[in-house]
């Protein structure tokens, strides 16, 4: 379904109080949730969608919610090399990706962004939503899956939250969200 589980709001509210990016991709925003949180008290400047399902669009408001909505397959920003991001958000999403499609698109993301934020639930199974194929989970994740990169994580209830450190530059290190309230389960791995 085009909507995510609350029990990581804070945390990621609090990433976006601290780092207070200027650049945000939202990658299946779905109802606009991580949008609506990255702008709430000016943390960012610029938010960017990227939703396959063309009619949630129109249907959530996705336009006066992102500063630019693509409309298309995330995995295709591959394409698009000279993007680049302070942030990623792939919340609730990475689970409804091919394991090998989205593996390769946090790879991808790594060169292009200061930080990807993966939030995705554990042993929730989930099929079509009223007709919406790409709302099913297709792929498991787990710790393994991002032992290769620089990482926090958090566990609330059965969802999972990865702060991965991309290459770009940023505006604070992993030792600020510790600080600043977020409570990571692991230090960072190197």
């Amino acid at each position: 379904m085009p909507v995510s589980s609350p029990l990581l709001d804070a945390h990621m509210t609090t990433i976006l109080r601290l780092m207070q990016p200027a650049k945000v991709c939202d990658i299946g925003p779905g109802a606009g949730k991580y949008g609506q949180l990255a702008t709430l008290d000016g943390f960012t400047s610029s938010v960017t969608a990227y939703e396959i399902d063309a009619s949630y669009v129109e249907h959530f408001g996705l336009r006066e919610i992102y500063d630019e909505v693509v409309v298309g397959d995330a995995v295709d920003l591959i394409k698009d090399v000279r993007r680049r991001f302070d942030l990623v958000i792939i919340g609730d999403c990475i689970e409804h990706l091919r394991k090998s499609d989205g593996i390769d698109l946090i790879n991808f993301l790594v060169y292009r962004s200061g930080y990807i934020a993966i939030a995705y639930p554990e042993r929730y199974v989930q099929d079509d939503w009223h007709g919406h194929e790409q709302e099913a989970h297709i792929s498991v994740w787990s710790r393994e899956d991002f032992r290769a990169l620089s990482f926090l994580e958090v566990v609330v209830g059965n969802m999972h939250l990865f702060l991965i450190r991309g290459y770009q530059d940023v505006s604070c290190e992993f030792h600020e969200f510790y600080d600043g309230g977020v409570r990571f389960s692991k230090q960072p791995v190197p």
